[in-house]
């Protein structure tokens, strides 16, 4: 069990009520320091837990190289070669990334590729029209998405932001009918035609810049854009 500051001063407490129960009578000693005990070990039970849940959110937050694939790891080499990015927040990306690639159909490549151009993989970016984190998602738009996770300030969560985006980001490409019109669509309303324009083509010079730094006979394979016919959101 892991023991917090808060605990230490709890066991402070506990010291100076044990000295001055010295000066009481033995019964009401007694009965005083097994409450004062019982009460003890509930909370250091509570902060052992607090401290667990910190520990999960850690590793959420981060992850070692080892829990990388050869393919991942490749990936994480190409986006730190220009985004300069720590490598266990960005590990603990990657392996995100490719869970959503997985179960949305869409190339693990095209996903990092959106976030580069997105936010450079801040995930507190801001743009003048209101999107926000790492996929740029609008919060005011797709408000209803951030329940589950908490709210409205669930969207500097890379994570949360990140499988919204990619939610997001799938309908578009199922709505149009292909990866490029999904991805005017997923900026529609940001920025001029020709922007979106231009955004289409970094999108997809990013993503082939990453594809071109996968060892060409590498037998680990990410999920591939297969769009199906599902209801669409606007970005």
């Amino acid at each position: 069990m892991n023991i917090s500051h808060h605990s230490f001063a709890m066991l402070g407490l506990l010291a100076l009520i044990l000295s001055l129960l010295a000066l009481a009578r033995p019964e009401v000693r007694t009965l005083t320091v097994q409450s004062v005990q019982g009460w003890l070990f509930n909370r250091l039970q509570i902060s052992g837990a607090e401290d667990e849940q910190q520990q999960v959110l850690l590793r959420s937050l981060a992850a070692p190289s080892t829990d990388l694939s050869p393919l991942q790891m490749t990936l994480v080499q190409a986006v730190r070669s220009k985004y300069k990015i720590a490598p266990e927040p960005l590990n603990a990306l990657i392996l995100e990334v490719f869970d959503l690639a997985d179960r949305s159909a869409l190339d693990a490549t095209l996903i990092l590729a959106v976030i580069g151009v997105e936010s450079n993989y801040n995930p507190f970016a801001n743009s003048p029209t209101g999107a926000k984190g790492l996929m740029q998602v609008i919060p005011e738009i797709h408000f209803e998405q951030f329940t589950p996770y908490g709210g409205a300030m669930a969207i500097f969560d890379p994570k949360t932001n990140l499988r919204i985006g990619v939610k997001i980001l799938k309908e578009c490409i199922n709505l149009t009918g292909s990866l490029e019109e999904g991805l005017r669509l997923y900026k529609a309303g940001e920025e001029s035609v020709s922007q979106e324009t231009e955004y289409i083509s970094r999108v997809i010079a990013e993503q082939e810049r990453l594809k071109q730094a996968i060892p060409k006979n590498s037998k680990d394979a990410d999920a591939k854009a297969s769009p199906n016919s599902n209801p669409s959101s606007k970005k």
